[in-house]
């Protein structure tokens, strides 16, 4: 098999398979601090932030960064488009957002509003701390929450406590989710930090109502690669919601609900030892109340009842600290299936009350997407046309990998699922050579989701 390709994005231990050699690896040259609460604080509470309990420099960052050495980057035409005036409240304020800002943030209200959660509004001192911070992780490579390099011009106090502080953001609530992810979409982002349960906790909050988003984006060894942060806040206290308000994630009747999630790529690693598994299922309540479990299940529903309950790790503060006091967790050990209906049975008690939830979810269809060529056959220096089937619009952009990267000359997309590749003529004369295609939505070309190849001859 050849050992180099040209890509468009990826994500997985699959692109061991195309790509020998490939180093899987956190990447980013994080530091290894612990958090902000003591001292330095005062008076103020703690910046809340994943990995803050247990001393981790937190954040969600794929294990694979960069494409295999000698390919290049091929990004199809953006599908995204942007937040319009008045997406989830953001017309509402006078603070100025980019393009990339309001994507964010329209996609923080769209996760929070799907859970029965106010809106956060944007804030322009949180703005500039959190894109103050998303442009030093760009900058430096570094990932998390901390920053140790003084010098770079984008630095605004090493934790998070300090660079809130900075800006005069005089909170009373405040909490931070960072990402480094390979795609250059910032929806992409956002919902890898949603799918990582302990920074799902912080996006779903009830005590703030305030946020900043800010995203900067970089090449790593040809590969696309996003730094997100969202700094939440709120500068006073919010009324409690009643001790029977209980925000669920999967909500009641969600759809295209996703079927797993990798916890490598989270830190704090919520699943050690583990590798795929389940898409986490959460109940939270508000941040005054604590949250005790008397029995939490997923089932899988059939013809007539409920199946029996999957099995499943349950995070509560009480076995792992990295899970908040009004919170618990449920992740399976294993992906859940296609197109299934589960069913979600709580009970519990919040500040010594009992409370009951049941509800329902269905997972995404798993169609597998499929890439076909005008021709088996083309000459050198000839035109191959390639068409995807089934490919999902709603996860963004995705990435062609192509190699070996010198038999082809120029790839020009015409279309969200069609793109041109033009063969050179460094085919040896007299010969035939493989070139082979993948695509894949992440840019370092791991993961791909269809591939395939076509020949080179005279």
């Amino acid at each position: 098999m050849m050992g180099s390709l040209v890509c468009v994005a990826a994500l997985s231990a699959v692109l061991a398979l195309l790509w020998p050699g490939v180093a899987v690896g956190q990447g980013g040259g994080s530091p290894s601090v612990g958090g902000d609460a003591g001292t330095e604080v005062g008076t103020k509470p703690s910046v809340r932030h994943p990995g803050a309990t247990t001393g981790r420099h937190g954040g969600v960052v794929p294990p694979t960064t960069g494409v295999p050495p000698g390919t290049q980057a091929s990004r199809s035409p953006t599908m995204r488009k942007a937040a319009q005036p008045g997406a989830a409240g953001i017309a509402a304020s006078p603070v100025t957002l980019n393009a990339m800002q309001a994507l964010l943030l329209e996609r923080v209200n769209h996760h929070r509003t799907l859970a029965g959660l106010a809106p956060v509004m944007p804030e322009v001192r949180l703005l500039h701390a959190a894109q103050s911070h998303a442009s030093y992780l760009n900058s430096t490579g570094q990932t998390g929450h901390f920053e140790t390099q003084r010098t770079d011009p984008s630095f605004t106090g090493r934790t998070p406590f300090q660079r809130i502080s900075s800006v005069g953001y005089g909170y009373l609530v405040a909490a931070e989710v960072v990402g480094s992810l390979s795609s250059a979409d910032p929806v992409v982002a956002l919902d890898a930090l949603v799918a990582a349960i302990y920074h799902r906790f912080v996006i779903l909050s009830s005590d703030v109502s305030h946020a900043g988003s800010g995203v900067a984006s970089r090449r790593v060894q040809g590969s696309d690669m996003i730094d997100v942060t969202v700094d939440f806040g709120a500068l006073t206290a919010l009324p409690a919601r009643p001790i029977s308000a209980l925000t669920i994630y999967p909500v009641a009747g969600q759809q295209a609900v996703p079927l797993d999630f990798d916890p490598a790529h989270e830190s704090p690693n919520p699943m050690p030892g583990h590798t795929l598994v389940g898409y986490p299922i959460s109940i939270q309540v508000d941040e005054s109340y604590p949250l005790m479990v008397h029995s939490f299940g997923l089932h899988a529903v059939g013809p007539g009842n409920p199946g029996p309950a999957l099995p499943a790790r349950l995070l509560t503060h009480a076995v792992d600290p990295e899970t908040p006091a009004n919170a618990a967790a449920l992740i399976p050990l294993s992906p859940l299936s296609p197109s299934t209906t589960y069913q979600v049975i709580f009970a519990g008690t919040v500040a010594g009350t009992s409370v009951s939830r049941s509800w329902r979810f269905t997972t995404a269809t798993w169609v597998v997407p499929t890439l076909t060529f005008a021709s088996p056959t083309v000459p050198p220096g000839g035109t191959q046309r390639a068409t995807l089937t089934g490919l999902d619009m709603e996860k963004g952009d995705y990435y062609v990998c192509h190699g070996p990267p010198h038999l082809v000359a120029s790839l020009v997309f015409e279309g969200e699922a069609e793109f041109v590749l033009t063969t050179s003529s460094d085919c040896a004369s007299g010969r035939s050579c493989e070139v082979i295609v993948a695509t894949s939505y992440h840019s370092s070309c791991a993961a791909p989701f269809a591939q395939g190849s076509f020949t080179i001859a005279p």
